[in-house]
């Protein structure tokens, strides 16, 4: 016999309704709607703590190299309010006449403002000059902080102090 039950299939058929279908997409996309800014604040946290750790690893590095080739490195950075670079940072050797190169040759850039997972550097980066210097032996005259800041105002700061040494701290 070939009688229709209840749902609507024949007996011995498989498969969904529409139906059904209808409900399991709709408390997948409420599933969806409903962990979505979660998922944004934590690729936001990440993105932050990314670039404040790029900063610090590339802090060392120019470090190690002032040290390792025994020649002063600067460390140059532009914060979000300093023109065409904005948001971006160099590390540069000084070479034997007194020349400054980029090493590597190329400007490091963080996430331009746009984006809701952006990343800056904060205008309250100190030295106000952007520049660390590292001497020869890989100390730092002037200290300084780079404070990185994202859309939702949260911050990691990048502090070196004179001896050349890194510190990461989230606020």
């Amino acid at each position: 016999m070939n009688r229709m039950i209840e749902t609507g299939k024949k007996r011995g058929q498989k498969g969904f309704t529409i139906p059904e279908l209808l409900i399991t997409v709709l408390v997948t996309l409420i599933i969806i709607a409903a962990t979505t800014p979660l998922l944004l604040g934590t690729i936001q946290d990440y993105r932050l703590r990314g670039a404040a750790w790029q900063v610090a690893g590339d802090l060392r590095l120019a470090r190690q190299k002032s040290v390792s080739s025994g020649r002063p490195y600067r460390f140059s950075f532009n914060n979000n309010s300093a023109g065409s670079n904005q948001n971006s940072y160099i590390v540069e050797r000084q070479e034997a006449g007194g020349n400054w190169t980029m090493d590597p040759a190329q400007r490091i850039y963080l996430q331009q403002p746009g984006s809701p997972t952006y990343v800056m550097i904060g205008t309250t980066s100190t030295p106000g000059s952007g520049i660390l210097n590292f001497s020869a032996n890989g100390a730092v005259p002037t200290a300084g902080t780079i404070t990185l800041i994202d859309g939702r105002g949260k911050r990691y700061e990048v502090a070196i102090n004179s001896v050349g040494r890194v510190n990461v701290t989230k606020f």
